[in-house]
């Protein structure tokens, strides 16, 4: 999924908890940051590898599918290592918990889950500024529909 997917979905999933009560609208934002940048593990991955520092380097290749740079967070080993942080954090601080713990899972649940069960086929492919993107038609069906619901939320 692309960043602003997993953001909206972040900012979503956290402003159902706020709206529930269990924290302040003010974290809503913190968490989709959280939830946006679990994916910048590609990039610290992609200089240890490649030896170059160039953003867009590592975002084309991996859009074109040439790279995967997954670490160990997106993996069951990060799951487990990253749970057991979580569950400490609870302890020592509440609204860090909620931040790091509702950013990570709801990434991750974007990433392995199969969302698309209608089977909506098709990319809408496009370069800007130098970047390429590769977008599913389900992904934009699903940021509209996040987009809206958000919208809703608020209101």
């Amino acid at each position: 999924m692309y960043p602003q997917t997993h953001f909206l979905f972040s900012f979503f999933i956290a402003l159902v908890f706020a709206k529930l009560g269990v924290f302040d609208l003010k974290i809503v934002f913190f968490v989709a940051l959280v939830g946006l940048f679990v994916d910048f593990d590609h990039y610290v991955k992609f200089i240890f590898k490649k030896k170059d520092f160039n953003l867009k380097h590592s975002w084309n290749k991996a859009v074109k599918g040439v790279y995967h740079g997954r670490s160990f967070i997106h993996h069951w080993i990060g799951f487990v290592v990253l749970t057991l942080i979580f569950a400490g954090l609870y302890f020592l601080n509440i609204t860090l918990f909620w931040i790091f713990g509702l950013g990570y899972y709801s990434h991750l649940f974007l990433d392995y889950a199969h969302l698309n069960f209608l089977h909506i086929k098709g990319k809408i492919k496009f370069k800007e500024f130098g970047l390429v993107e590769k977008i599913s038609k389900f992904e934009v069906l699903l940021d509209v529909f996040l987009i809206i619901a958000i919208i809703l939320f608020i209101l």
